[in-house]
């Protein structure tokens, strides 16, 4: 029998544990490799420009700075795509009888100030999403669709979950995306919680405008509310305004429902009039916010004159 020398033997020995060594950092360096390669993309950046509560057209490429995380970036100023798709979703409860009348007179200002062209759809939402017209270019099939609107069945708001869908399924759309949201801002017992709408509107590169519902709370019986009504009414409202603050949007709340036609008239005004700044960045999918900045102006008599401008707060 042929025994191995005793150094042969401890490198046989040795050999596992070299194995092991090799395959543990191949699988690590594999792992950070996954975890580190960011992606760069070409993407839009969607903004309105303000002067004293107008709206601000005719700007051009040198009128703008666009920063992110507090740094300068390069890009193009392009047209908008057209048509744009828009969704107009509409709470529709049994709950929104208190203030059906701002929702009726939201929707008819809607289909009174929507021009020809663009991609439309409606859905309404209680306790679960509808789906009532997938986008179309006839305007005509949003009224029917409305005007055979039966009875709600449900008391529950689901605002939560029937934002989140709808940012889900708007951001997987081709061109330019803008969500119509009518309504109060309440939720009962949505599935998704705030915090997963935050994180899913700085995701998905939606605009998002909102009719708040709700005018006779904050007209006629807005002195009376106290306590725990006051509170949620407040909360409703800082939901909605979140929406439009993180994507670029505006939320407006009018006191008498008779205001609701000329609030959808502004939206429809302010998609007509956006501006695209065309940029790359790895910010999108990074898991980490990243902060968006900016600026319009114009030199006049050697002045710089600043605007203000209605811009997403960042990417996640």
């Amino acid at each position: 029998m042929w025994i191995a020398p005793n150094h042969t033997r401890r490198l046989q020995g040795r050999w596992p544990v070299a194995l092991l060594s090799v395959l543990a950092f191949l699988l690590t360096a594999s792992r950070l490799a996954a975890v580190v390669e960011p992606r760069l993309e070409t993407i839009s950046l969607y903004v309105n420009v303000e002067k004293s509560g107008g709206l601000v057209t005719g700007l051009t490429q040198q009128n703008f700075r666009l920063y992110q995380d507090g740094e300068p970036l390069p890009f193009r100023l392009e047209k908008p795509e057209e048509p744009a798709s828009i969704a107009l979703l509409v709470e529709y409860s049994r709950s929104s009888g208190y203030y059906y009348d701002d929702i009726t007179a939201a929707i008819q200002g809607f289909l009174r100030h929507a021009p020809e062209g663009n991609w439309y759809a409606l859905a309404t939402y209680s306790h679960g999403l509808e789906i009532h017209v997938d986008f179309t270019r006839q305007i005509g099939k949003v009224t029917e669709a409305f005007g055979q609107l039966g009875p709600p069945m449900w008391n529950e708001v689901d605002t939560y979950d029937a934002v989140y869908d709808m940012l889900d399924k708007m951001g997987r759309l081709p061109g330019r995306h803008i969500l119509v949201l009518v309504g109060s801002g309440f939720d009962t017992f949505s599935e998704h919680t705030l915090d997963d709408v935050k994180k899913k509107i700085e995701s998905e590169n939606v605009t998002v405008f909102v009719a708040g519902a709700g005018s006779i709370f904050r007209g006629i019986y807005g002195a009376y509310l106290q306590g725990p009504a006051k509170l949620n009414l407040m909360q409703a409202q800082a939901f909605l305004q979140m929406l439009a603050y993180k994507s670029g949007g505006f939320a407006w709340f009018p006191n008498q429902f008779n205001a609701f036609p000329d609030v959808l008239q502004g939206i429809m005004q302010s998609i007509a009039t956006q501006y695209r700044l065309v940029y790359q960045t790895t910010a999108r999918g990074s898991g980490k916010f990243h902060k968006i900045k900016v600026e319009a102006f114009q030199i006049v008599d050697d002045k710089r004159e600043n605007f203000k401008v209605l811009v997403r707060e960042g990417w996640r």
